[in-house]
């Protein structure tokens, strides 16, 4: 490559900013044809600009803010001219003060219903487990009563299987149940409401 057509491609270079530092360093054609280019380009953009230039610059920058100036003026004369036009001091009605409305930012959740406890009650071919006996075994009679023999004893925790019921009998509600170690007639509670027989499902 030539000189001259080093000096034209620093030229280019420095026209498009991009600086090619190989040549730069090692090409001295490159190099003061980039540097020439890069203090013309500083030099144009003020010193180059002819007086009429400037003028024309100025007069449109002055037009342009007279406009927003007398603009700005009219649009408040009007507004008041219509305003007192629109509503007479003699006929002047007070307006009661509109309370402005807060819309939040971001929507509320909806509080769903709240689902109804699931009751569950002891029926037959239900489940049940013993409980509140204090350690002691639920016993299992023949019959309902307490007067019926004690058939099976049933552990505090032991899950049940319901098979009949309910019958009241001596002051107590009789289900006759099935566990590990038999079946037979066991009360649902204690006379004072303690309860004995919890259903499960």
């Amino acid at each position: 490559m030539s000189s001259e057509d080093m000096y034209e491609r620093g030229v280019a270079d420095a026209e498009r900013g991009e600086l090619h530092p190989f040549y730069y360093q090692h090409y001295y054609h490159y190099r003061r044809g980039y540097d020439q280019a890069r203090r013309r380009m500083r030099r144009t953009p003020l010193s180059l600009l002819s007086r009429r230039g400037w003028l024309l610059t100025i007069g449109v920058v002055l037009v342009v803010a007279l406009a927003v100036v007398l603009g700005s003026a009219f649009r408040g004369s009007n507004a008041d001219d219509l305003a007192s036009f629109a509503a007479p001091e003699a006929e002047t009605v007070a307006a009661e003060p509109v309370q402005p409305t807060r819309t939040p930012l971001f929507p509320t959740a909806v509080p769903s219903a709240t689902p109804a406890p699931i009751v569950r009650t002891l029926r037959v071919g239900g489940s049940a487990q013993v409980a509140n006996t204090e350690g002691r075994a639920l016993r299992g009679r023949a019959a309902p009563g307490l007067k019926a023999p004690v058939r099976v004893a049933f552990a505090e925790g032991e899950q049940v299987r319901i098979l009949e019921g309910p019958v009241t009998a001596d002051g107590y509600v009789w289900w006759r149940v099935e566990g590990r170690n038999g079946a037979g007639w066991a009360a649902q509670q204690s006379l004072e409401g303690v309860v004995w027989l919890v259903p499960v499902e």
